[in-house]
């Protein structure tokens, strides 16, 4: 297991939310996601919609968390930093 599948690991977040990122996570937007942003950039933003999510607020938007959510999970399975 690499460094940042390790890290996405770690995080606790709901069962719809992953399963729907693993989803997304195959197809080819999620690697083009991935690759325009630094894996350390994708996982503040994750930490800042999860926030949003717990928190209630109004701003936050499920399907850019899952956006998000499945960059990070193309960038680990990938490899890419």
């Amino acid at each position: 297991m690499t460094d940042h599948e390790m890290q996405l690991a770690r995080l606790s977040r709901p069962g719809l939310l992953v399963r729907t990122a693993q989803m997304a996570a195959c197809a080819p937007c999620a690697a083009r996601r991935a690759g325009r942003r630094p894996f350390a950039k994708l996982l503040a933003e994750e930490a800042m919609l999860n926030a949003a999510r717990l928190g209630g607020g109004l701003g936050y938007s499920p399907r850019r968390h899952v956006q998000v959510m499945s960059a990070l999970m193309s960038a680990a399975r990938s490899g890419d930093a």
